[in-house]
């Protein structure tokens, strides 16, 4: 998997005042349920979201996803479907989100350090990050 380099904090922090962040959220199936990594870090603490992250330059998007699924829960996984673009736009950072559906290829499923907690469901908890509930629902015809 290539290797990008990641801009430092205090940068990183400093362009989301200014700009949109260009990230994807990878919705991983199991049948009719969904997988869901409970967060430890802002934005978002302590709710339950897809796991996602930014894009980096020269990445593309469909690597992006892969990338995300591998560093954040330790899963090679298969891109089914785009899902759609997403936006995000709250008062800490404004998301601009690529959403891909997913399946596991192999791997033994283990969060990193934004993720207390790595579970499937079948309907959304109450604490699930609100803008992610409206990518569910979207994505419900698909979790067959």
């Amino acid at each position: 998997m290539k290797k990008f380099k990641k801009a430092p904090k205090k940068l990183f922090d400093k362009f989301g005042k200014y700009f949109p962040y260009s990230t994807v959220d990878v919705i991983i199936r199991n049948g009719e349920s969904f997988l869901l990594a409970k967060r430890t870090i802002p934005p978002y603490k302590n709710k339950w979201n897809f796991p996602g992250g930014v894009v980096f330059k020269t990445e593309r998007l469909y690597d992006a996803a892969k990338r995300i699924a591998k560093e954040e829960l330790n899963l090679d996984v298969k891109i089914e479907i785009f899902l759609g673009v997403y936006e995000n736009p709250i008062s800490t950072r404004h998301d601009i989100s690529h959403v891909f559906i997913a399946s596991i290829l192999r791997g033994r499923m283990k969060g990193d350090f934004q993720s207390s907690n790595l579970q499937f469901f079948k309907n959304p908890p109450k604490d699930m990050v609100p803008f992610q509930r409206e990518l569910l629902k979207n994505a419900r015809q698909f979790l067959i």
